[in-house]
């Protein structure tokens, strides 16, 4: 193996065998520095077993591992993963679809990123498209790029590394639900009362386990058994039902009848749940003076409340989740249960002692006597 020169090329070169075989390949860099890096990198390939004459990426396009990416994968995967990863892969195509595997590398990834971040957003044209958006894709893209690995399409993943956008700048700030802002509830039509109090009360997911909700999985004694496609293997536990979460559901089914297996049926048909109340969740807290935030914030509103009354473990299994650690994520107000507990200590700590004087308590004669006796 070695680099060379070749005549009417302003690139290197590097030669190299494999099984008996010499080859030549350029090393697309006019940098000898580079160069070096490459061709070493292709000697531990070789040395390694991972360097095959003729990769299929070479031969294959991006569309077609979309294809097959599809055919073979995604078809195991919920209806809502399914739904966003052909709408993941359209954005794809556009940008890599003619390409073959083999030519697509990280900065060309890196490139797409920054492209879609400047695209407007189809709800919204004044807006551009939201981070989080652009990583949900990156990560389809990277799932797309590690199938080829596993199947010796090509050697690694162009989309291995690649920084993500950080969504924690793009999500409204979470919030307390507080006593000035029950005017919510007065605000929000029946059935979004009924979801919201349901929500508050048992911290279900918003739709999985809230808004799709059917009466045949409901008991008030017992609570209602999510039956739909869960999130882990921990969210098919049962969620118990509050006392006010039970006799609100009594009286909303007597007053709902017997018109629709579903707890909030679609106003166009009957036999579906309601796919979707974020406009009325809007105009509600339009109407209520109060300033956005998502609803699936109840969740952590619940989640909250309980920690303030429940150890870690009671709050675990309230939120089904498989580490203890995930509360940290939803529970908010920390910063008053802080100063709630600094008050205890103090208490404990000074025993009504005043702990901090502006001052010396001690008279200006005796501090002069004091000044005197130093001297």
């Amino acid at each position: 193996m070695g680099l060379y020169r070749r005549k009417g090329s302003r690139f290197w070169w590097m030669s190299f065998t494999v099984r008996d075989e010499r080859r030549f390949q350029s090393t697309k860099t006019s940098s000898k520095e580079i160069a070096t890096k490459i061709w070493k990198k292709r000697d531990g390939e070789i040395a390694l077993g991972l360097f095959k004459i003729g990769w299929p990426g070479e031969r294959m396009t991006f569309a077609e591992l979309c294809d097959e990416f599809r055919s073979s994968h995604t078809s195991t995967l919920s209806v809502n993963s399914q739904r966003n990863h052909r709408m993941f892969s359209k954005n794809l195509r556009q940008f890599l679809g003619d390409r073959n595997l083999i030519d697509i590398h990280r900065r060309m990834v890196e490139e797409y990123r920054e492209y879609r971040r400047r695209q407007p957003s189809q709800r919204n044209p004044k807006i551009t498209v939201k981070g989080a958006t652009v990583n949900r894709e990156l990560e389809c893209l990277q799932c797309m790029f590690q199938f080829a690995v596993t199947r010796k399409y090509i050697a690694e993943s162009p989309a291995a590394g690649v920084r993500h956008f950080d969504e924690r700048r793009e999500r409204p700030a979470k919030r307390m639900l507080s006593v000035e802002e029950q005017r919510i509830f007065e605000a929000a039509p029946p059935y979004l009362r009924v979801a919201i109090i349901l929500l508050v009360q048992t911290g279900g997911r918003t739709y999985s386990e809230g808004l799709s909700l059917r009466w045949d999985q409901v008991d008030r004694k017992s609570g209602y058994s999510p039956c739909r496609e869960l999130k882990t293997s921990d969210s098919a536990q049962p969620v118990p039902l509050t006392r006010q979460a039970s006799e609100l559901l009594r009286e909303w089914k007597n007053e709902q009848g017997q018109q629709s297996p579903f707890l909030f049926p679609s106003p166009r048909d009957s036999n579906k749940p309601i796919s979707s109340v974020k406009k009325a969740w809007r105009t509600t807290l339009k109407r209520a003076g109060v300033s956005y935030f998502p609803i699936y914030n109840l969740r952590h509103v619940f989640c909250t409340r309980l920690s303030w009354v429940a150890p870690d473990a009671v709050v675990q299994r309230a939120m089904r989740h498989s580490s203890p650690e995930t509360k940290r994520v939803y529970q908010l107000g920390l910063v008053h249960q802080v100063r709630e507990h600094m008050e205890r200590a103090n208490d404990k700590a000074y025993q009504g002692r005043e702990a901090l004087h502006l001052r010396d308590s001690a008279s200006a004669e005796e501090c002069a006597e004091k000044m005197e006796a130093c001297k």
